[in-house]
């Protein structure tokens, strides 16, 4: 699905389904230098079970235009800008790594717009090595390497998938190689300069799923549980044996854990 914002062509999956105006949002926001394909296991699943879905290219990211955003809050105003350009009032976000501090901030400019937040393998603050932006800036290409050596858990770096004879790291580094060159190097930079995240954790006040990997040495887990005791009354998954790239590595798992906070959701409230 083709929609403009900013005057710029941005990209969006649905999962496959039309939006219907009788549904609830789903929109997944995908970290630092990956895209709508982090998504495509949770996106169809979910649009299957009749959710709208909204799993969106950032700009200069993979098939959305425009030179890539600097800052978490100008990426969380653009997200909201995503949000009325296909009409959705409100929506449950799904945010992976750098998408967990955009849809803080999302929740902080415009709480009535997030009806509940899962996280997915992030933290309230996101500090990133000096090195690694330095290397993104000059050679994306080591970088990309280096992220997904780093991203992947132990089980995909010895191959193991859920679909015969693919690779983890091969659809890391192709994934990461759809956008701009200077798309990681600003993520990047937008996650190490976001200070907000543990101020707002701690006034949510919609339903939040927290899901986070064992092996994650991007965003360790001790990081995540730290988010999560920030958060009043947040449900907490702890997925032992994936690393960072939860979405693709335990894809079962991770929906799993998606429908059932969705169904408590669609529950009528107690009288």
């Amino acid at each position: 699905m083709k929609i403009t914002v900013d005057g710029e062509e941005v990209h969006l999956s649905t999962g496959g389904r039309e939006h219907r105006p009788d549904r609830p949002f789903v929109m997944f926001l995908h970290g630092a230098g990956f895209n709508h394909f982090t998504w495509v296991l949770q996106g169809r699943a979910l649009a299957y079970d009749g959710y709208n879905i909204i799993a969106a290219d950032m700009p200069g990211h993979c098939f959305s235009a425009g030179k890539p955003l600097e800052g978490i809050e100008a990426q969380a105003e653009w997200a909201l800008k995503v949000l009325d350009a296909v009409a959705a009032g409100a929506a449950v976000l799904v945010a992976h790594s750098q998408g967990g501090l955009i849809a803080l901030e999302m929740a902080r400019t415009a709480p009535e717009r997030v009806r509940a937040i899962a996280f997915v393998a992030t933290a309230a603050a996101i500090p990133v090595n000096g090195q690694l932006i330095a290397l993104a800036e000059k050679d994306p290409k080591a970088a990309y390497q280096n992220m997904v050596d780093w991203g992947y858990g132990s089980l995909a770096h010895l191959y193991e998938n859920t679909y015969p004879g693919a690779s983890h790291l091969d659809f890391g580094l192709n994934v990461m190689a759809m956008g701009d060159p200077r798309a990681l190097a600003a993520d990047l930079r937008s996650c190490a300069a976001y200070d907000k995240g543990a101020a707002i954790a701690a006034t949510l006040a919609c339903p939040v799923l927290c899901v986070f990997a064992g092996e994650d040495r991007m965003t360790p887990v001790k990081f995540g549980k730290k988010l999560a005791g920030m958060i009043p009354q947040a449900e907490m998954h702890v997925i032992g044996d994936s690393g960072h790239t939860i979405p693709t590595e335990r894809p079962r798992e991770l929906n799993a854990c998606l429908r059932s906070f969705l169904a408590r959701l669609e529950q009528p409230a107690a009288a």
